[in-house]
C-alpha cells in the first residue's frame, strides 16, 4: 500500500494500522520536523552548538515526542524510528549556513541500543551522508530512562564514541545513578537539571550544588551546561558556579526557519575589568606548555613516533576535528601494554592496530581566562593528575604543569598580600582605586559603586575597645563578602570602617536589594558584640567628640551608591568626588542610603 493512500494526519491507534500494514516509517516522519536551539559559550556569547528538538509529535496524535518514543517502544521500533529521526535532523542541520564548525545534540532514548542489529548503531554512516564529521554530532542522553542502561547499552556507547561521536548526560542530577554513569561514561557535557537552576541567583543551595558538580566535571574533562537558562540573573549565578555553556530562552527560544540562525548574542559575555586580571591570564599563557598532540584517528605508530622525537614529553593531547581536547595520552600506558604483548612481530603488529580510543585518559581541562584560584581547585580535586590542559574559545592552546600552576598561584599570593588590608585580608586602597578607574573607563554596560561607612563606630570602639572594634570591621568584611559575589562584582577594605563594593554590570534595584540585604545582617549581627543592658535599651551612652555626654544609637552602616549607566565614561576624579559627596548626604539620610545615576553632564 502505498503512502498516498494513508491519511496525512494519524492518531496513535490509526499510527499502529497504518504500520501495521506496511505504510513505512519514512511516510510517518513527513509531518515531522525540528526546531534548533542554540547552545552558547558562557563567556563570549558566541553560538558553540544546537540542540535538535522534535516538533509536530501531536499532528501523529501525541502530546509529546515522549509519548512517540514510548508507543514506538512498546510496539518494537524505537530503534528504527530513532535512526530514521537522526536522518531527518541531521539532514536539516547540514543545510544550516551559518551552523557549520558548530556541534549539533540529539537527543537518543537510548533503550536497547546495541541490541540485534540497531539500526541506531549506523549513525557514524548516517553522519557521514549529511557531509558532517562525527566529533560534530553529540548523543543527548535524556535521563527517563538511564536507569535502565546495561552493560550492552554502554559498550554500544563506547563502540559509537570510538568513531569520534561525542556524548552528553542531558537532566544531570534528577536520578540516583547519575555519579556512577559520570565516573562510568566520562561523558564529554553534561547538562545540569533544570530543577537545580530554577531560583538558583537566590538559592545558596541550589548554587552549592551546581558549583560542586562543575568542578567534579572540570576534573574529568567534561563540560557543563546550563539548560532551561530564563532570566539574567540565572544566566550570571550559573556563570559563576563555574558552568561553560548556556542554552534557554533567555539566549534564544528553539527556531525552524534558517533565517532566525545567529553568530553569537551580545548579552550574554562575561564582564572583564582589571588589569590585574589580564596580567593574570598573561602569566598562565606564558606558563603554558605547547606540546604536540595526535587526534583520535591517527595511528598507533604515528603516536609512538611522537614520543621518540620529545623524548622529554610523557604526556600528548588528543583533540577532536575541532581542536577540541578529549583527553591525554600517558607514554606509560602504551609502553605497558606494548610490553605485554609476545615477543613476535606479528604480536607486536596486532598491538599497534588496537584503536587509540583505548588509551586515552581523562584530563581536567579550563578556559585561559579563568581565575588561577579555580584552576588550583581543579587540579587539587584530580587525582594523580599531570596539569591541566588550557583551552581558549574551547580549542586547545597549550598544558599548564602542576610546577607551573604552584608558581602562579605563589606570585599571585604575593602580590595581593602587598595590597590588603592586614585586618580583612580584602583588596585595599589601591585595588580600589584601580577598580574605580576601570569601572570609569568601561562603558558597555551600567557599573555601580558603592561606599559603606560604619555610624557611630567611634563611641563603640572608645566603649568596648580596639579589639572589639576589630571584630566588628572583620564582621562586617566578611558579610560584604557574602553578600557581594560574582565574576563581575570587586570587594574592597579602604580602612578603618571605610569599605567599597563595585558592580561592572547589573540593574541598580537589583544591586540595592543586595546592599540593603547586607546593612540588615550587620546591623542584626552586630548587637551580639554589646552588653545585655545596651541591647535591651537599644542605645548606649557615651562621650562626643566635644566630651559631652550623649546617647548614641548601637552600629549600623550608611551607604552611598552611585551608578554609571551604559555608554557614559567618567574620569575617577569625578568618580571619587561623586562618592565623596554622596557619603555626606548618606550620613544625613533617614534610611543610611543615597542612590545617584549620573548623567552625560555629570561626566563633562
Amino acid at each position: 500500500m502505498g503512502p498516498a493512500r494513508h491519511p496525512a494526519v494519524f492518531t496513535p491507534r490509526n499510527l499502529e494500522d497504518a504500520l501495521a500494514v506496511g505504510c513505512p516509517v519514512d511516510h510517518v516522519l513527513t509531518v515531522i520536523d525540528y526546531a534548533f536551539q542554540p547552545i552558547v559559550d558562557m563567556a563570549t556569547g558566541v553560538v558553540y552548538a544546537y540542540e535538535a528538538l522534535l516538533r509536530g509529535t501531536e499532528v501523529l496524535g501525541f502530546k509529546t515526542p515522549a509519548d512517540l518514543f514510548e508507543f514506538a517502544f512498546d510496539k518494537g521500533f524505537l530503534a528504527e524510528l530513532e535512526a530514521r529521526l537522526a536522518f531527518v535532523a541531521l539532514s536539516k542541520f547540514g543545510t544550516l549556513t551559518l551552523a557549520r564548525g558548530t556541534k549539533f545534540f540529539f537527543n537518543l532514548d537510548g533503550r536497547g541500543l546495541g541490541l540485534d542489529d540497531d539500526p541506531r548503531m549506523g549513525l557514524p554512516h548516517i553522519i557521514k551522508s549529511a557531509r558532517l564529521s562525527p566529533s560534530q554530532v553529540c548523543i543527548e542522553l535524556t535521563g527517563r530512562h538511564r536507569d535502565t542502561f546495561c552493560d550492552i547499552t554502554e559498550h554500544a556507547l563506547e563502540t559509537l564514541r570510538q568513531t569520534g561521536v561525542l556524548l552528553t548526560l542531558d537532566d544531570f542530577g534528577r536520578g540516583f545513578s547519575e555519579l556512577r554513569l559520570l565516573h562510568d561514561l566520562a561523558p564529554d557535557y553534561i547538562k545540569i537539571d533544570r530543577f537545580f537552576l530554577n531560583g538558583i541567583d537566590t538559592d545558596p543551595r541550589r548554587k552549592l550544588f551546581v558549583t560542586t558538580v562543575a568542578n567534579l566535571a572540570h576534573v574529568l574533562g567534561s563540560r557543563v551546561i546550563a539548560e532551561g537558562v530564563e532570566t539574567d540573573s540565572e544566566y550570571k549565578a550559573c556563570r559563576d558556579a563555574g558552568c561553560d555553556l548556556i542554552q534557554g530562552h533567555h539566549v534564544a527560544r528553539p527556531f525552524q526557519q534558517k533565517r532566525e540562525a545567529k553568530l553569537f548574542y551580545d548579552h550574554i559575555r562575561l564582564p572583564m575589568f582589571g588589569s590585574k586580571r589580564k596580567d593574570e591570564e598573561a602569566r598562565i599563557r606564558n606558563e603554558l606548555i605547547p606540546l604536540r598532540t595526535t587526534t583520535f584517528d591517527a595511528s598507533m605508530k604515528k603516536v609512538l613516533d611522537l614520543f621518540m622525537t620529545a623524548q622529554d614529553v610523557s604526556i600528548i593531547p588528543v583533540l577532536d576535528s575541532n581542536q577540541e581536547p578529549k583527553g591525554i595520552i600517558h607514554e606509560r600506558d602504551l609502553k605497558a601494554y606494548l610490553y605485554a604483548g609476545g615477543s613476535d612481530e606479528a604480536d607486536y603488529s596486532a598491538a599497534l592496530d588496537l584503536p587509540l580510543r583505548s588509551f586515552v585518559r581523562p584530563c581536567p581541562i579550563a578556559d585561559i581566562d579563568s581565575n588561577a584560584d579555580m584552576l588550583l581547585v581543579t587540579f587539587a580535586s584530580s587525582l594523580n593528575s599531570d596539569g591541566i590542559i588550557i583551552t581558549q574559545n574551547f580549542r586547545y592552546v597549550g598544558f599548564l604543569s602542576a610546577t607551573s600552576l604552584l608558581k602562579i598561584i605563589h606570585e599571585k599570593r604575593i602580590e595581593e598580600a602587598q595590597d590588603q588590608n592586614p585586618l580583612t585580608r580584602m583588596p585595599g586602597n589601591g585595588a580600589v582605586s584601580r577598580f574605580i578607574s576601570e569601572a570609569g573607563r568601561k562603558k558597555n554596560a551600567s557599573r555601580h559603586l558603592c561606599y559603606f561607612d560604619f555610624d557611630n563606630f567611634k563611641p563603640f570602639n572608645d566603649t568596648y575597645g580596639y579589639r572589639q572594634g576589630d571584630r566588628a570591621i572583620i564582621l562586617f568584611g566578611e558579610l560584604l563578602q557574602r553578600h557581594v559575589s560574582g565574576n563581575s562584582t570587586f570587594r574592597g577594605h579602604i580602612g578603618g570602617d571605610d569599605f567599597f563594593a563595585g558592580f561592572m554590570s547589573g540593574d541598580q534595584t537589583d544591586v540595592a536589594a543586595h546592599i540593603l540585604a547586607l546593612k540588615r545582617a550587620f546591623k542584626t549581627d552586630v548587637e551580639s558584640f554589646y552588653s545585655a543592658e545596651h541591647r535591651t535599651q537599644g542605645y548606649m551612652e557615651a562621650a562626643d567628640r566635644f566630651g559631652a555626654t550623649r546617647k548614641f544609637p548601637l552600629l549600623d552602616c550608611s551607604i552611598s551608591i552611585v551608578t554609571v549607566p551604559e555608554g557614559i565614561c567618567v574620569h575617577p576624579d569625578r568618580l571619587n568626588r561623586e562618592i565623596a559627596d554622596l557619603k555626606k548626604e548618606a550620613k544625613r539620610s533617614d534610611d543610611g542610603l543615597v542612590v545617584k545615576t549620573l548623567t552625560e553632564a555629570d561626566a563633562a
